[in-house]
């Protein structure tokens, strides 16, 4: 069984690699310390079609449950392509090396990019994962 999931992910990691490329370039915001909440999905320009279904999948989560808020500023959902310029900052300040779905709020981070990868086609257990990360780096 240990070995059929290694053979699985070595062959996601390997379908990550050999995509296509596609240039998609997105602002890089500054990390602002206090009670926003910042949702990041960072990665690269070759990107499989999981990885693709991650970031679509977190934004509509976050854009569902947190509309108001990010109206107002107080949520924000930013996909951040490591291979662009200006990128290193954010990354090096969060500690980010590679594909990491990650909620920030002030100095609290909640890593769930396991749990997003998993998930990464169903979009209501995407709400789950996120609701429950943002709740837990928004408690004072």
């Amino acid at each position: 069984m240990k070995k059929m999931w290694f053979i699985i992910a070595v062959v996601m990691a390997m379908s990550c690699l050999n995509s296509p490329v596609q240039a998609q370039t997105s602002p890089v915001t500054e990390i602002k310390p206090g009670t926003k909440v910042e949702v990041y999905y960072f990665h690269f320009t070759r990107r499989c079609e999981t990885c693709k279904a991650v970031e679509a999948n977190s934004k509509k989560a976050v854009e569902e449950l947190y509309s108001d808020k990010i109206k107002s500023g107080d949520y924000l959902f930013q996909g951040i392509n490591l291979d662009d310029e200006g990128s290193e900052k954010i990354a090096e300040k969060l500690g980010i090396g590679g594909q990491t779905l990650l909620v920030v709020c002030g100095e609290k981070k909640e890593d769930i990019t396991d749990k997003g990868f998993l998930n990464s086609g169903d979009l209501e257990k995407m709400k789950q994962i996120i609701q429950t990360a943002v709740d837990k780096v928004s408690r004072n």
